[in-house]
């Protein structure tokens, strides 16, 4: 049995939201979430107060919602709905559209700011092209990837500006973003179809995958025949994710039972057990996300959302 944290937790109820997507600031201020008529903008320094609403101009739902993670662009986000992307200004409690993105024939399945350079964004789609988009000018993107196959993920390199990574099914490509024309190596993970891709926050070669497949795999992408480790799960796994320090790992399943929607955090050292159990949701975990505390506070928590 994991332990269980016993701080203090604060709980937010949207009912009306219907949210499919969320993302925190990376000040800690703000997190957004995406529902059906609206995005939610929620304080996160006074979390009772009644959020902010930020009208939607599209009649599909929002497929991913981030925050841009550079400090001088904090007050910008970006949501995928369909085959656009919209930018986001969110400034003085109030948010608007200030540019949009088109460039896919096929709905978007992912998307994801560069650690490196604020101005750039990558979207990837079922057209099976991955676009990498330069915010200042937005009528087309700077570099299109073509992976032959729909991706379902896209996520940039943490320690590399030049690298990302993309999933296709079971399998995962590395592309250098200066050598367009294909990707620079493959991993073939999973047996069955990727659901989370996340790199490790150290180290430029390392990722984990998590798949239907029931594990989440780690990978140096220089050796693709061969998994570095293996966390193998009784049921599917949604999303794995690196925790900001390091060795540290959290993951949601995909329940096979209701009450089974928590949250295990791990150490990348010792996979035999969670080191903890985050429990207190009653339906599906679809998001979570780590809030950065202020200077001066020390440490990070997870607000986790269904």
């Amino acid at each position: 049995m994991a332990a269980r944290w016993s701080s203090e937790n604060v709980v937010v109820e949207l009912r009306d939201a219907q949210a499919t997507a969320m993302s925190v600031d990376c000040l800690g201020g703000h997190a957004v979430l995406s529902g059906r008529r609206f995005l939610y903008v929620v304080n996160l320094e006074t979390p009772s107060e009644a959020p902010r609403k930020i009208g939607r101009p599209s009649k599909w739902d929002v497929g991913t919602v981030q925050w841009n993670p550079h400090k001088a662009e904090s007050h910008v986000f970006a949501a995928s709905s369909n085959q656009r992307v919209d930018l986001y200004t969110w400034r003085d409690g109030c948010g608007e559209v200030h540019a949009s993105l088109q460039g896919h024939t096929r709905v978007i399945s992912d998307l994801d700011w560069s650690w490196f350079e604020p101005e750039y964004l990558v979207t990837s789609s079922v057209d099976t092209y991955i676009c990498i988009w330069d915010t200042r000018d937005t009528r087309k993107p700077t570099v299109a990837l073509s992976a032959v196959a729909g991706a379902s993920q896209v996520k940039w390199n943490k320690r590399n500006q030049y690298l990302l990574a993309s999933s296709h099914d079971g399998d995962v490509r590395i592309w250098d973003k200066r050598k367009p024309n294909t990707a620079v190596e493959y991993v073939a993970a999973h047996l069955s179809k990727i659901h989370g891709l996340d790199w490790h926050p150290d180290n430029e070669h390392i990722l984990a995958t998590s798949s239907q497949d029931n594990s989440v795999r780690f990978w140096d992408y220089r050796q693709p025949r061969k998994y570095l480790n293996i966390l193998s799960c009784q049921v599917p796994v949604w999303k794995a994710r690196y925790t900001p320090f390091s060795n540290g790992l959290v993951t949601v399943m995909v329940p096979q039972l209701r009450r089974e929607n928590s949250l295990l955090l791990w150490s990348a050292l010792d996979l035999n057990s969670p080191v903890h159990a985050f429990v207190g949701h009653d339906d599906v975990v679809l998001e979570f996300q780590w809030r950065p505390q202020k200077e001066g506070k020390g440490g990070l928590y997870r607000p986790g959302w269904l």
